[in-house]
């Protein structure tokens, strides 16, 4: 998803794309985050459901190098240098990192263990930028000379190579299928089935459960102004229609009408002051930003619908 908010300063979430060297892990912030950061659990600890996913030692010729780590909570403010919160949002257990090495090379396994797989999928899509998948491997995933990146179930994995070397590739998909191969099978995204699939851009699906995966897309207002609650979970994409030109379609399904009216009406309320309300009622609502583009948000039953960065007003 490409598109930005409409305050005419507001800043995205960088992404890590599979395509591009893997941002840097910063160790920046307090002693304390410092010293939670660098936890080293040994074998048999709290971790060891994850521990049994990774690839054993020796595994193609690879060594493990160093101690297993694992993250909890606010210790992934220490490893990622800015991000965390995206993770928190969708919903994040813990991280289990080990790397290994053979010839000169090192590789590193990060496995993110979320709460469920919309948490997992939500995260891949954020972060995967242009996808270049392999067909050697059968999961959604993006790869590169830099890392592999994939998501199965609950699970969304990172296995970076800091030698950056084309010719590991295959190595880092044989990874690949070992973690996927000791990870319960996929299940589906049932938000991903709200949008259609006509005249929608490849790449441009977004998953958002509360502000920090909403703001790249559009910037509504402050706060959590979908009302998810970090529990709901709505769907957005990219469309270009021949009538309507290029803009978003975002969705969002609510357990009843008036939790779904009430949505409506705490967009209404809290409106970004770089918002114009053109036209609303008790079922819909008409917006401009300062760009002279148009949104507009409708009520179906508890469903919301909301297309952004329309091009010309509705209806015109």
């Amino acid at each position: 998803m490409v598109k930005t908010g409409h305050r005419p300063q507001a800043t995205g979430h960088r992404t890590e794309a599979a395509g591009q060297r893997p941002l840097a892990t910063g160790r920046r912030g307090s002693a304390l985050v410092g010293l939670c950061a660098l936890l080293v659990l040994v074998p048999g600890l709290a971790a060891a459901d994850d521990t049994g996913l990774l690839p054993p030692d020796g595994f193609g010729g690879w060594k493990r190098t160093g101690n297993l780590r694992v993250f909890r909570q606010a210790d992934l403010y220490g490893y990622i240098d800015g991000g965390a919160e995206l993770f928190f949002e969708f919903g994040f257990e813990q991280l289990t990192q080990q790397r290994y090495s053979s010839g000169g090379a090192e590789f590193t396994v990060d496995l993110y263990r979320m709460t469920d797989p919309v948490a997992a999928t939500g995260i891949y899509l954020m972060r995967c930028g242009k996808e270049t998948p392999n067909a050697a491997f059968a999961e959604q995933h993006t790869v590169s000379m830099y890392q592999l990146m994939f998501q199965r179930d609950r699970y969304y994995v990172i296995v970076s190579n800091s030698a950056a070397r084309e010719k590991l590739v295959p190595d880092l998909l044989k990874f690949g299928a070992f973690l996927s191969s000791k990870m319960p099978p996929g299940r589906r995204v049932a938000p991903l089935d709200l949008l259609p699939r006509q005249d929608q851009v490849s790449g441009s699906v977004r998953l958002i459960r509360g502000p920090y995966a909403l703001q790249p897309i559009y910037t509504l207002g402050d706060g959590d102004m979908l009302l998810l609650g970090g529990k709901l979970t709505a769907v957005a994409a990219n469309y270009k229609d021949p009538a309507l030109g290029s803009y978003t379609l975002l969705a969002a399904v609510y357990p009843d009408p008036p939790a779904a009216r009430n949505a409506l009406q705490h967009i209404v309320s809290n409106l970004d002051r770089y918002l114009k309300v053109v036209d609303k009622g008790p079922s819909h609502l008409v917006i401009k930003d300062y760009e002279n583009q148009y949104g507009t948000a409708s009520l179906t039953g508890a469903r919301l619908d909301l297309r952004l960065h329309l091009q010309k007003a509705p209806g015109s």
